[in-house]
């Protein structure tokens, strides 16, 4: 059974109570009994009540500032993540008992404060199962020794000057939550958890009971709250849209907000906004009552509308209307470079405030996508400064330790390579986040691409834009060329080429430089390859171009990067 939620003041009644409990001392005696105590020996405990901390970092107008110094603060920083391997995947334990080092996170909490990155965003929860996960197996609320890790791990933080961005994955697994969010649940209605949970009174109710657990439990051991600059009441924000009542098309449905008409779409979707409203109210009402200083947000990735994108597949998710009226004090916005539409275009389907700060909490570069992390490097400070623009306040790096390359979400970490990104995007060698410092080795990037034949939508200059998840295609088979133009000679040490190509099988191409002949290959290839030509010294020249004479398949290529050497 889940351990009912109670508030702050009953929080100190039980503890004013346990400290002045008076404890007797032993009776000092003779043989015959004829010496009695004093009538007055005991201890007593003076109580000092909890006061909610004040939290340095506040929100002030479309940014945040450090009350300490009156300076504008910018959280810039890392998720911080512990994968472990756990059955045929991985999950991030962070703070679980059983997997934190206190001595490994103070060196890597060190090396942030040293680099002067300010801020980490963690998991709660996502320790899902298991004796060593925040909930208690047998359904009675959240374990008291996962409680104790997190107060250490924010005193750590608060030792090296790093503010927590602490976030719910989800409800726990464990600990009778879930268990109360499906008590409105009608089969057939509401099958999607995520549909279930943010829709109905019971959902809404399973969260403000997790949440008044998890801050009464940090209260209780004296967590340094004014260390964490923000409690976000989940990671990515969503519901499935194949899945009733998003997927009907007629009926009426009632939630906890009311009654909607399924047959239209504006009424649907006011379903969806009423509901997820409501949802953060009671969340952020949960924080206040505990953490009345505290401040609140979410995280969301980019809706699907009115830019087309294939981000987050059948997940739905609508943040413009929230923008405009949400009990959340700041927003979290996620962004990758390398997606299917420009970041222009993920800001538009935000609908970025123009009233509240804006960080992009999880940004990163997949290996997938950034196969060499130099160029992923000089990408990334691209992205972050082009962010600025739409006003995205923050940023925090997806992620500070490398993850296996089975997981799906692999990026090139802060960490890897022997901290290079971890130096690259430091602040203390970037100062302002606007302002790219690294230069692009690729001198391809921006140049004047021409070919014997494209496709619509799939022209030259997609192999020279940075981005090797857009691609040129001849859309004929060989023989077919592209060539491009750096505008001035320059010299060159090395050519990559991304393949795109489906069937595989082998190829063979050309490579000229002004005219002349420079190399000629064959190779087994197929999509997803990277073909380089590394020239013995290096060659000097302004027109380079690439001839497929033979190939299984349509000629095109994701990317061709010309390097300086």
């Amino acid at each position: 059974m889940v351990v009912k939620p109670f508030g702050p003041l009953a929080t100190l009644i039980a503890l004013a109570l346990a400290a002045c409990t008076t404890s007797a001392m032993p009776t000092t005696t003779t043989a015959d009994q004829s010496v009695s105590p004093p009538e007055s020996i005991g201890t007593t405990t003076t109580i000092v009540p909890w006061i909610p901390p004040m939290h340095p970092i506040q929100v002030e107008g479309t940014g945040f500032v450090d009350t300490r110094t009156d300076d504008p603060f910018v959280p810039r920083g890392a998720n911080y993540l512990t994968r472990v391997a756990v059955g045929s995947g991985y999950e991030d334990r962070t703070l679980s008992p059983a997997v934190f080092d206190p001595a490994r996170t103070a060196r890597d909490f060190i090396g942030l404060e040293e680099r002067g990155y300010n801020t980490i965003r963690v998991f709660l929860d996502s320790c899902s199962s298991g004796s060593d996960c925040i909930g208690n197996q047998d359904g009675s609320g959240l374990n008291p020794n996962y409680l104790d890790t997190i107060v250490e791990f924010m005193q750590l933080a608060k030792t090296h000057g790093i503010f927590i961005v602490f976030t719910s994955n989800d409800l726990p697994d464990q600990g009778g939550y879930w268990e109360i969010s499906d008590e409105d649940n009608v089969e057939g209605v509401f099958p999607g958890y995520r549909n279930s949970h943010y829709l109905t009174a019971s959902g809404e109710h399973a969260a403000e009971t997790y949440w008044n657990d998890l801050l009464d439990g940090l209260i209780e051991r004296r967590a340094p709250l004014d260390v964490v600059l923000a409690w976000s009441a989940v990671n990515e924000q969503w519901m499935f849209k194949n899945e009733p009542p998003l997927s009907l098309t007629s009926g009426e449905v009632t939630t906890k907000t009311g009654t909607y008409d399924m047959a239209d779409p504006e009424s649907k979707r006011q379903m969806v906004i009423d509901a997820t409203r409501s949802y953060f109210a009671a969340f952020a009402e949960v924080v206040r009552q505990h953490d009345p200083h505290g401040i609140t947000t979410s995280g969301f990735f980019a809706p699907q509308f009115p830019n087309p994108t294939g981000i987050g597949g059948d997940w739905y998710v609508d943040t413009a209307p929230l923008v405009e009226d949400s009990a959340l004090d700041f927003f979290d916005f996620h962004a990758y470079p390398g997606d299917d539409i420009s970041l222009a275009q993920i800001a538009e389907n935000f609908g970025m405030p123009a009233d509240k700060p804006v960080i992009m909490g999880e940004y990163g570069a997949f290996i997938a996508r950034y196969p060499d992390i130099d160029n992923a490097a000089v990408n990334l400070q691209r992205w972050v400064a082009e962010s600025c623009q739409p006003g995205f306040v923050g940023w925090l790096y997806w992620e500070f330790a490398p993850a296996d390359l089975s997981v799906g979400d692999a990026t090139w970490a802060l960490t890897a390579d022997s901290g290079f990104l971890l130096d690259q995007l430091a602040p203390i060698n970037q100062t302002d986040p606007c302002v790219p410092t690294l230069e692009n080795p690729n001198l391809a990037v921006g140049a004047v691409a021409t070919a014997s034949n494209s496709l619509d939508g799939e022209p030259p200059a997609a192999a020279v834009d940075g981005d090797p998840n857009t691609q040129w295609g001849a859309g004929a088979a060989p023989t077919q060329w592209i060539e491009i133009d750096l505008g001035e000679a320059a010299d060159i040490g090395e050519i990559r080429l991304f393949v795109a190509q489906f069937p595989g099988g082998l190829t063979r191409h050309l490579i000229d430089v002004d005219g002349e002949r420079v190399w000629a290959f064959e190779n087994d290839t197929s999509d997803g390859d990277v073909l380089v030509f590394r020239p013995v010294s290096p060659i000097h020249g302004q027109v380079i171009r690439i001839t497929t004479i033979s190939s299984p398949s349509w000629v095109a290529w994701k990317e061709i990067e010309i390097l300086a050497p």
